[in-house]
Order: structure tokens, then sequence, then C-alpha cells
């Protein structure tokens, strides 16, 4: 049960799959970016996987930058999706912002091998969140929001925002309170992450030239 956490590289690797399949499909549009990023994903999991055992390396690092990676990847990817030259600035902001300051904790605070980038999760999932609103606001205005659940990009933002909204409080309890039981974090985070890359597949599944928003 304490390694449930571990068994959504599966996961992921299934959205990818699923993404090779169907690439012909998006790979002039700006969804091939987070097909892209998820190989990144499952090559890093299979690294964390092997570092300790193979090259007695804590895995701190390769996750906390992928932290980093995560939420500038993602800041950055919708603020290619917006329209609004306001929302693109301050997603501009706060990729520069989330730099500095994953930087400060990584290094003048020393955490960057010896335990996980808290504060950084918490800001980059607080910015995500503000990100994934803007890129909603912005469908519900356009002809698009009639056929929604068409949309692979739709379905991108749906799954990063359950589990922004959803893991993020139990990821600060079990963080600050109860570092010694950690099953219900794992329990968690393998059941958010079900519906997290269950939406990126489908995201991929839905995607269709002759339909598709934002190219490349």
């Amino acid at each position: 049960m304490k390694e449930l956490g571990s068994y959504s590289q599966y996961l992921e690797l299934i959205a990818v799959i699923i993404g090779v399949v169907k690439y012909r499909e998006f790979k002039n549009y700006q969804l091939k970016y987070v097909f892209y990023f998820l190989i990144y994903v499952v090559i890093n999991e299979f690294l964390k996987g092997i570092s300790y055992p193979v090259f007695g390396v804590p895995n701190y690092a390769l996750y906390n930058v992928y932290v980093l990676l995560h939420f500038c990847f993602f800041i950055a990817w919708y603020h290619s999706l917006l329209e609004s030259e306001l929302r693109k600035k301050l997603l501009k902001v706060f990729f520069f912002f989330y730099l500095v300051f994953w930087s400060f904790e990584s290094f003048y605070l020393d955490n960057f091998t010896g335990e996980d980038v808290t504060l950084s999760f918490t800001l980059g999932v607080l910015f995500l969140i503000v990100a994934v609103g803007f890129y909603f606001m912005e469908m519900l205005t356009r002809e698009v929001v009639l056929h929604i659940t068409q949309s692979p990009y739709f379905w991108i933002s749906f799954g990063i925002l359950v589990y922004c909204v959803t893991y993020l409080p139990f990821y600060l309890t079990l963080s600050f309170i109860n570092r010694e039981n950690p099953i219900i974090l794992n329990v968690t985070l393998f059941l958010i992450n079900c519906i997290q890359y269950c939406c990126f597949s489908i995201a991929f599944i839905q995607a269709n030239r002759n339909r598709m928003e934002h190219k490349s």
C-alpha cells in the first residue's frame, strides 16, 4: 500500500502509448507538447526508480527538477494557448517568479538534494490553477463551448485542475503534519493520478485534426 503511488507510472505509460497511436492527429498542434512532456515524465519515473538502487543517489534531485519543469512547462503552455494579452503577461510574470522562487528554495535553503521543494510545489499548484482558470474563461467565450467535451484541451485542463485542487490539501497536510504515515498520501496520489492520466488519454483519443484548435 505504501508504494501504491508508484504505480502511477503505468498510467503515464498508457497515456503515452495512446499518444503515439494518435500522434498524426495532433502533431501540428499545441497538444503535441503535452505528449512530449509526458514522455519526459515516463523517463523521469524510470530514472527515479533506479537512481538509488543502482547509483546510490537519492531521487530528491530528480523529483525537484520534475517539479520545476512540470509547472514551468504548463504555465508556458497555457501562455501559448491564451488570446488575452493581459492574461499572457500575467502568466509570464508567474513563470519568471516561479523560476526565482524554486531556485531560492532549492539552493539557498539547500533543499535540492535533501528533501522535497514543498513550498515551490504549493506555489506552482496555485499558479497553475490560475492558468487553467484563464483558459476555461476564454474557452467559454468561443464556439468550442458547444462541443467542449470533444476538445482535447478541455480534457487536459480538467485533468490538471482535478489534480491540483484535490491533491494540494493532502500534500500540505501530510508534508507538514504527518510525514511518518504516508499511506493516505500514496493512495490519494494514485487515485488522483488515475483521473488525471485518464483525462490525458481521453485528450489524445479525442484529437482530430479536422476540428483541433491551437496550431503550433
